[in-house]
């Protein structure tokens, strides 16, 4: 895969994430990501980036549960629909909806339709290493 342009069928690879995994959040619970995925690599030098940007692909039925970020994270629909929670704020997205959550406020994300869903992340890396940022554990 090319490192720095990508076609639309590049960035829509699906890492096999279909069985889901269990992340820790940054006040101590955990959540779980079910058939989503993303970019197969993380884009060179964003590892050492204080930003996170990239893609995440929601398969049909695929679901992101309630969880926080230290710092505010903003979300660009690109592909196929689904809903997305903001707070107590719900709302039916789909190519072209932009979403913003504030430090701390959960969201939670699910694709409904019969397509993959897609979305561009824009955000901050955890101010603090130890946040348990996107951590994966062990399923329970």
């Amino acid at each position: 895969m090319p490192k720095y342009i990508f076609t639309e069928d590049e960035w829509m690879q699906f890492q096999d994430e279909s069985h889901g995994h269990t992340l820790l959040a940054i006040d101590g619970s955990d959540y779980r990501s079910i058939k989503m995925g993303g970019m197969l690599d993380r884009l060179p030098g964003s590892e050492t980036y204080d930003r996170l940007l990239g893609v995440n692909v929601f398969k049909p039925g695929g679901v992101y549960e309630a969880h926080a970020h230290q710092t505010p994270m903003f979300y660009y629909v690109i592909a196929g629909e689904g809903i997305m929670r903001v707070g107590d704020e719900e709302r039916v997205v789909g190519r072209g909806a932009w979403i913003y959550t504030p430090p701390g406020l959960k969201h939670y994300t699910e694709n409904t339709g019969d397509e993959d869903m897609a979305y561009l992340f824009f955000g901050g890396n955890p101010t603090d290493p130890d946040a348990g940022f996107h951590e994966p554990i062990k399923d329970k």
